[in-house]
């Protein structure tokens, strides 16, 4: 048959077709019966199980139609004992339901036990199940038909035939389960590396045996004379030749069957090979590198970075957290956590960061992953929230898992965690460990996010201003030279975006002095004093705690181991303030810029501090006092001159705050002083009516309409009855786009509002909010919104630009546009796409409302036209979770896509804010404390247990019941003051005013803290000589509407008289009490 030896050769068949066979055979092959009784064991047994389960199931089948007669039988025997009892034994009637219903469950029990198979009985009828007959015919089973009954038929013939015993190599796939039963394997990846290492064994050495069986024993249809002798090892290497795609040559099958064999065997074993190639690589390659253990180098710390570990939100962060003007970064590295292998892109940003940043796959829930990371000897860990989630209150409970998990294992370990919702924060309050004093902080996303737009609305431009303050990028004149191009104007945006926050300890040339003149001194050394962090008593429990005082008033005295949060561009800068010598440099007003940078340590220190020890100071200070306190002078020559002139002492002694509130004024306000309060409303009463509002819109056109055809000398006529009556005022309001659904999670608006409702603003100050949003999605947040005043709801579409215009959004104040839908999208940058689409749609309406800005209105700024058009512009603030998507939000700006989020356009005039800005806070608050307790003082000024229970718990306030709690509105606040507010003369000058200039008489007149100037950008542009420039003056001759946000410029910039300036003042709630009074009167 086929290529067969012929018979006639004596040799082969003598010598070849034979030596398979044992001599005691007698060249009698008996092959087949080891076979045949596999092959009937194996069917033979199988028609067996199937007659007896056909059996069994039948015999089933008759029982159970018999028990079922028979429970039918009872309920008639029931029935009829029930009807002839009842009229004579009716007492009786219960005990015999009982007895009826106790038999029938019995009855059921039995039936279920018995199919079940849970007893013996029912395990003797449970024998012919179809999972049996499915076992009989799987891989291990067939193995256990070849290998057995053979071995069972070679005792009977007194003969051995090694058959199919290959098939035992694929037990070997058993492997994994036996070690994991004697605990030698327990990690997954060990696991999986022996499961996948059992399964290419056992293929392997099954598939060597099956070509060492055809090969030595030869071709059955050939009579056997073509067997091939190869031992085992051949065999074992050619399948390893084979399964590789080698093919050396050297060896190879010569029979049809093995050649048969290895047809199949390429086919199937080879895909199955290299199906397992990149598991093993993801295993042995890719984590290899990243499964180690952290080493700690001798000088060197590490802080532990854990939670939402992705590219985009590592960019940001590492960017300021290894920022090299951050103090001490040089020693530092940072170990990240996380459960995925890094993705290309993560890859890309560890090479970028490879000496600073290592990367482990782990996660911080076990606790040979902690050992790993060395997070007991880590200075600190932090864990990032998921700011793209769909469940913000799973993501919240995951992290807070992670600080259990860290806090079992080193309660001594510093954790900076971020919650998405407020409510959250109760829980990591009560984790054993967790402690405020020894440096634990909650950032909370839904706070200063929302906090940070409200005020924004209050302040446009706020949240730039904040956030350029308390990130860190380093002032690079070249850099920005090739950046900028046609648009110089961001060289002096960047300077301030530079500055930094710093937290350092005054020096003693300070104590005893107030704040306005460490202020003015500390401003004079090129530093902005911002607030300061002071021990104080508490009068209720006599204990020290640590408050921080922003921008306090002149009665605040500055003692020993008080702290200042300055700003300023450098470390150095901060420094300088803790080296001061009022002894070395007395007259700091002719202090050169030279002398300012070598200025260091003393040799007066010695002095100073001998002088200060026979001054008997308390180190605390009594909070909440309204005694003007005396300035110590406790060393000679400390000051020069006096930095607050006596006149201006006197005026502010002259002050005496003994109005105290009316009724009025207290129902006004909540129970904790810091917010206004009104009765809590129902949703139904916010609800704004659409076809009132269309009856409004129609009568102002009928209006205008009107107005037209009327001549010039008759447009004073009174047109009130024209007008529709409306209980909203729209001027001059608040607008919030709020994309979201009924299944969208809460995002907690409380917090939008209440930097909006703030005690320490006058009644006339507050704004109308109007939320354009899905009904059913603000009804779950209403409870935490209905006891502030002057809220409404438009229900509708914010996308509708019907629905915006019904709510006049021509004359708002600003317009916030906020999404919490398309998060679950799988393209990122798509989930931006409503903000957009609404900014969009609110630039359309601009357009259409607003009169064309001719080239004349560039250069003339006071010009009637740029002023209609300033009047006509709709501010906006758009939130975005991309940095990318920044350049959809104004058209136009045809650079924005090759620059950073922060120095775009959008967000330097306070039209855009991204959620990395968060990520900024998170590393600020590593690196200098309290700083975001500095920053909720500012949003919502200050810091109170009674509110901060209030938040947790997610209720409303309550109305205020003691005159004492509103002493609290007097407090910091930031507003937006025109120059004319600060320097009356400044038209009248002949000199041009500075901002070093306003910044000291503005401290001095008034106790103001000039932070920064938001200023319009065709006074920048008009500056530049570059302007006249045809090919850039195409380009920027639409932008002179925006105003751009200015964070301490420099001493010799000249103030335009157009600019705003950002100013942190002290409210003062008597003007507050007399302007309510004074309006209830009229």
């Amino acid at each position: 048959m086929g290529n067969c030896p012929p018979e006639h050769n004596s040799t082969i068949i003598t010598d070849v077709g034979h030596k398979s066979l044992d001599p005691a055979c007698n060249g009698e092959r008996m092959w087949t019966t080891f076979l045949f009784s596999s092959l009937f064991t194996l069917f033979g047994g199988y028609i067996i199980i199937l007659l007896y389960d056909l059996s069994k199931a039948a015999v089933i089948k008759q029982r159970r139609l018999k028990l079922v007669r028979y429970i039918k039988y009872l309920g008639r025997m029931n029935d009829e004992f029930a009807t002839y009892y009842r009229p004579t034994h009716s007492t009786n009637e219960t005990n015999s339901d009982d007895d009826y219903f106790s038999w029938l469950t019995a009855i059921k029990e039995w039936e279920n036990n018995l199919i079940s198979g849970q007893t013996k009985m029912g395990k003797a009828l449970f024998t012919a199940s179809q999972h049996k007959r499915r076992f009989w015919f799987s891989l291990y089973a067939v193995v256990d038909m070849f290998t057995i009954p053979p071995s069972f038929v070679a005792l009977y013939l007194n003969r051995n035939w090694i058959g199919f015993r290959f098939l035992r190599a694929i037990r070997i796939m058993n492997m994994p389960d036996i070690l994991q039963y004697m605990g030698v394997i327990e990690r997954p990846k060990a696991i999986r590396i022996v499961q996948l290492a059992s399964k290419f064994i056992a293929v392997w050495f099954a598939a060597a045996g099956a070509v060492h069986l055809v090969e030595n024993s030869g071709d059955f249809f050939c009579d056997f004379r073509n067997a091939h002798e190869l031992d085992v090892f051949n065999a074992i290497y050619l399948m390893i030749v084979t399964m590789t795609t080698v093919g050396y040559g050297d060896i190879f099958c010569k029979t049809y069957i093995g050649k048969l064999f290895m047809l199949f065997f390429l086919i199937g074993g080879l895909g199955f090979f290299v199906a397992m190639i990149p598991e093993f690589s993801n295993l042995f390659g890719a984590s290899g590198q990243y499964s180690g253990r952290y080493r700690i180098v001798k000088g060197k710390r590490h802080v532990i970075l854990c939670g939402n570990v992705t590219a985009h939100s590592m960019t940001t962060f590492l960017k300021d957290f290894l920022h090299k003007d951050r103090e001490q970064v040089d020693e530092l590295d940072v170990v990240i956590i996380n459960k995925r292998t890094p993705e290309i892109e993560m890859e890309a940003l560890l090479k970028r960061y490879y000496a600073k940043v290592k990367y482990f796959v782990g996660t911080v829930m076990n606790i040979a992953d902690l050992q790993r990371v060395q997070v007991d000897k880590a200075t600190a860990c932090l864990i990032i929230a998921d700011k793209e989630c769909a469940d913000p209150d799973g993501e919240d409970s995951a992290n807070i898992m992670r600080v259990i998990s860290l806090k079992n294992f080193n309660q001594r370990i510093r954790i900076l965690l971020q919650l998405l919702q407020y409510s959250n924060k109760m829980n990591v309050a009560s984790i054993p460990g967790w402690s405020a004093k020894h440096g634990d902080e909650i950032i909370c996303i839904a706070e200063l996010k929302l906090g940070l737009i409200g005020q924004s609305c209050i302040v446009p431009g706020f949240s730039t201003m904040m956030t350029n303050i308390f990130r860190v990028s380093a002032y690079k004149t070249k850099v920005l030279q090739e950046q900028t191009q046609i648009w110089p104007w961001r060289e002096l945006y960047h300077r301030g975006a530079a500055m930094e926050m710093y937290l350092e300890e005054l020096p003693r040339s300070f104590y005893g002095k107030s704040f306005p003149e460490v202020a003015l001194t500390c401003f004079k050394l090129r530093v902005m004093l911002l607030a300061v962090e002071m021990k104080q008593i508490d009068v209720e429990s006599g204990l020290h705690r640590t408050v921080v005082e922003v921008a306090p008033q002149d009665n605040c005295i500055i003692l020993c181991g008080t702290r200042a949060f300055m700003v300023c561009s450098s470390s150095e800068d901060a420094k300088r303030i803790k080296y001061y010598c009022s002894i070395c440099y007395p007259d700091l007003d002719h202090l050169t810029d030279a002398q300012v940078r070598r200025m260091k340590k003393c040799v007066h220190a010695h002095e100073i501090d001998a002088a200060r020890n026979d001054q008997s100071l308390s180190p605390y200070q009594q909070h909440g006092s309204n005694i003007k306190q005396a300035l110590i002078r406790l060393v000679e020559g400390d000051v020069r001159r006096p930095l607050l002139s006596q006149d201006i002492e006197k005026e502010h002694e002259t002050i005496v705050y003994n109005d105290l509130p009316s009724v009025k004024d207290i129902e006004n306000f909540d129970s904790t002083g810091m917010f206004y309060y009104c009765s809590p409303r129902r949703i139904q009463e916010a609800v704004l009516n659409k076809e009132t509002l269309r009856e409004r819109r129609l009568a102002f056109r009928r209006q205008s309409i009107y107005l037209n055809t009327l001549p010039p000398n008759n447009s004073k006529c009174n047109f009130s009855p024209l007008l529709s009556t409306h209980p909203v005022h729209f001027h001059d309001h608040v607008i919030v786009c709020l994309h979201a659904d009924s299944t969208s999670p809460s995002i907690g608006l409380r917090n939008f509002v209440m930097p909006l409702r703030a005690s320490s603003f006058q009644r006339s100050e507050l704004v109308t909010i109007i939320f354009v949003t899905d009904l059913k999605y603000i009804e779950n947040e209403w409870n935490t919104l209905a006891t502030f005043p002057d809220i409404y709801i438009l229900n509708g579409s914010p996308l509708d630009p019907y629905n915006l215009k019904l709510i006049n959004i021509q004359e708002c104040r600003i317009c916030v546009v906020i999404s919490t839908l398309d998060r679950g999208n799988s393209d990122t940058y798509l989930v931006d796409k409503s903000s957009v689409l609404c900014t969009l749609n609110i630039r359309q309406i601009e357009m259409k409302s607003a009169p064309h800005l001719s080239t004349f209105n560039i250069l003339q700024p006071s010009s009637a036209d740029l002023n209609a058009t300033l009047l006509n512009t709709i501010k906006t603030i758009t939130t975005l979770t991309i940095d990318s998507n920044v350049q959809y939000v104004e058209q136009g700006d045809t650079d924005e896509v090759e620059l950073e989020f922060f120095l775009t356009t959008p967000f330097a005039s306070g039209a855009a804010f991204a959620d990395s800005v968060l990520d900024c806070i998170l590393s600020c608050a590593y690196y200098n404390d309290n700083a975001v307790n500095l920053l909720r003082n500012i949003l919502t000024g200050g810091l109170d247990s009674q509110l901060e229970e209030i938040l947790a718990e997610g209720g409303g306030f309550s109305q205020c019941e003691l005159p004492d709690i509103l002493k609290k509105r007097k407090r910091a606040r930031v507003a937006m003051l025109e120059i004319q507010e600060l320097i009356p003369d400044i038209y009248t000058r002949q000199s041009p005013v500075t901002f070093s200039t306003l910044f000291c008489e503005s401290m001095q007149r008034s106790n103001i803290i000039c932070m920064g100037i938001y200023t319009l950008m065709d006074v920048l542009l008009r500056k530049e000589p570059n302007l006249m420039d045809k090919k850039n003056y195409e380009q920027v001759r639409y932008t002179g509407h925006k105003r751009i946000v200015i964070c301490y410029p420099p001493y010799n910039y000249h103030i335009d008289p157009s600019d705003m300036i950002y100013v942190m003042q002290n409210s003062q709630p008597n003007d507050l009490y007399s302007q309510v009074d004074l309006e209830a009167k009229n």
